[in-house]
């Protein structure tokens, strides 16, 4: 499994994600009702970086607080709604129950 570095910097903001640039790496913290929730995950800006494995989706698993890499596949691809992921945070105890 192999998703290209643009679909994730385009789609995370699609899904309460607030994009945040350094000189090194891109940070995506994600929002909800306007408030950080502490779960955040990173890109590096190098050239060799443009497609990430099923490694580098491992770690962003963990800091999306996701079971597995297929559900960083489906949040952006867009195959997972912004309502479903903040329903998994929810779960979680990431975000608090309305």
């Amino acid at each position: 499994m192999r998703i290209e570095r643009k679909n994730i910097s385009r789609n995370l903001p699609k899904k309460g994600f607030v994009k945040k640039e350094n000189k090194h790496h891109i940070y995506f913290h994600h929002h909800y009702k306007g408030i950080d929730t502490g779960v955040y995950t990173f890109m590096s800006h190098g050239k060799k970086h443009e497609d990430y494995d099923k490694k580098v989706l491992s770690r962003m698993k963990k800091q999306l607080k996701l079971d597995s890499t297929q559900d960083v596949a489906d949040l952006v691809n867009c195959r997972m709604s912004e309502d479903r992921y903040n329903e998994i945070l929810r779960e979680k105890n990431f975000i608090p129950v309305d």
